[in-house]
């Protein structure tokens, strides 16, 4: 994730203008490749040895955001690790207790040699180490400060499977993704309109949507679907986490092959502005097609349901269904006995306000067939009893045995089940 200061952003009378670059200019992809260059050839050496050759790079340029964005993104997917015949703290410890044994410690020998011939050359004290710890003596030289940033060894660096001449193109890309997702972190709230996506696309974009745990609605407008969904800024608390979660859910977006357009409330400094974006842009999404998109809560769920249940099917997601034109389901379950479903939504944590008003969704239009499974932490004070009927509190594992005993009662029940009155929320 680029850092503040590495955002290249300007707030103007229209909103929010994002300093994209082009993925295909020849200057830039040359940035680009010295980059990957600089990474590659210090794989084994210690990051200041990176660091170095990074400035290298640098030199006395006047795009010095763009180049040190690049260089973060590929810090963000590179692995350090301390190497050190020991733990470089107890090497240290037994470093300088030799060396307090043994008195003064000269970097090289004097000449003449001292009378006594007491001192001790440093050469010579990491020998004596060695001969005491049986390891070599370059090794323990250097592992003593292993564990600083700058001694810490580059180990890989881990990008895409990708032709050498195509991995510039793929940072350059990158940055563009990464100059929005830096700009979400700030955002109230995002409306994502799609026009006619396919029925795969529209899965794998609302598994992604219950895999970050976003609070959103989905509303089905002629032609596709119309998206809303709140933004870190509009939280009270864990707007850090929150915010990383919408950002990471972005490159989803750019999986589309339909036509959408991407409008964000953002606030920049001390004003509210606005962030737009659409498909017709240049864009290339670093992740890779995929329809299994599974929180820890639903993933957990699906695999209890498999072993324990197993005269029922259990499919992942589902279409929306239309709540009377107010909301919209994404069911992440959709469970089946016979030919009937029984749908199942696991609501997350972030917001009392949203539960409420699902449930006031769920009472006026339903599905009768749908489960809520919901965080308890929305639910600290109130009493089980008066929930609504269809919904199941968890703390961490969705109780399978309570969802299938609402899921026979559903089937079995041809009327309306009645409501209760909704347990206070706070």
């Amino acid at each position: 994730m680029l850092t503040g200061d590495l955002v290249r952003v300007r707030a103007t009378r229209e909103g929010l203008k994002v300093g994209f670059i082009d993925p295909d200019q020849a200057r830039l992809l040359e940035k680009a490749a010295s980059i990957l260059a600089a990474f590659q050839d210090n794989i084994g050496q210690p990051r200041g040895a990176l660091d170095e050759a990074l400035a290298e790079v640098e030199g006395d340029g006047t795009d010095h955001k763009l180049t040190r964005g690049l260089a973060k993104i590929c810090l963000d997917r590179a692995e350090f690790d301390t190497t050190s015949p020991m733990p470089p703290v107890e090497l240290r410890k037994a470093v300088f207790a030799l060396a307090a044994r043994v008195g003064p410690v000269r970097s090289v020998a004097l000449e003449p040699a001292d009378e006594d011939g007491a001192v001790m050359t440093e050469a010579a004290l990491w020998e004596r180490l060695s001969a005491e710890l049986g390891i070599p003596a370059a090794s323990l030289s250097r592992g003593l400060y292993a564990d600083l940033p700058s001694e810490q060894t580059l180990m890989r660096l881990d990008v895409p499977d990708l032709p050498e001449s195509s991995a510039p193109e793929w940072l350059l890309h990158r940055y563009n993704t990464a100059l929005v997702q830096a700009t979400l972190l700030r955002a109230r709230s995002l409306t994502l309109t799609l026009a006619e996506p396919t029925p795969g696309e529209a899965r794998a974009l609302f598994r992604a949507i219950k895999f970050h745990q976003l609070l959103a609605e989905v509303f089905v407008e002629p032609g596709g679907y119309r998206i809303t969904i709140d933004g870190p800024a509009s939280l009270f608390t864990q707007t850090t986490r929150y915010g990383a979660s919408l950002a990471k859910f972005f490159p989803s977006i750019l999986l589309l092959s339909t036509e959408w357009t991407l409008r964000a409330s953002v606030m920049w400094g001390a004003r509210a502005t606005t962030l737009e974006l659409s498909h017709t842009q240049t864009w290339r999404s670093h992740y890779r097609a995929q329809g299994v998109w599974k929180s820890r809560e639903a993933q957990w769920f699906y695999e209890r349901w498999t072993e324990t249940v197993p005269d029922w099917t259990i499919e992942e997601g589902g279409l929306p269904i239309d709540q009377g034109g107010e909301s919209t389901v994404i069911p992440d379950f959709t469970l089946r006995r016979g030919g009937a479903p029984v749908y199942v939504e696991i609501l997350g944590f972030w917001r009392k306000a949203s539960l409420t008003r699902r449930l006031e969704t769920m009472r006026r239009h339903g599905p009768r067939n749908l489960i809520i499974a919901a965080s308890r932490k929305l639910f600290q004070d109130a009493d089980p009893e008066a929930l609504p009927d269809g919904v199941v509190l968890f703390a961490e594992v969705i109780p399978v045995k309570e969802v299938l005993r609402m899921a026979v009662a559903l089937l079995e029940s041809p009327a309306p089940r009645a409501r209760k009155k909704a347990a206070p929320t706070g």
